[in-house]
């Protein structure tokens, strides 16, 4: 079964939601900037849940518009839930060539 073959659903919410979900799953009691859930069933890959309101203040830290940091945290959980870590080092280092790479992509399409 391809990648093709799979569905991935993207929501984008508030802090304040994005705070449940992370309290309630993950067990942590504050916002964060995207949560990836890994499903592979029932034609469903995962879901990657965005913070609106965190990717706004970091687009604002990093000197680009939300577009972007919408952009960047989307990949980010995508690529967490196709089987990327960030726990190491290197882990994360290969994670950042990739998210840069498919940005990149995007942004050539």
């Amino acid at each position: 079964m391809g990648l093709s073959d799979w569905e991935i659903n993207f929501l984008y919410v508030t802090d304040s939601i994005i705070h449940r979900f992370n309290r309630r799953y993950l067990k942590h009691d504050h916002p964060t900037d995207v949560i990836a859930f890994e499903m592979k069933e029932k034609g469903v890959l995962g879901d990657v849940i965005v913070s609106i309101d965190t990717a706004r203040r970091q687009a604002k830290e990093e000197g680009h518009g939300l577009f972007t940091e919408l952009q960047i945290l989307s990949i980010h959980g995508l690529l967490h839930i196709l089987g990327y870590r960030d726990k190491r080092e290197k882990d994360r280092d290969a994670m950042w060539r990739e998210t840069d790479r498919l940005l990149n992509l995007a942004e050539k399409n």
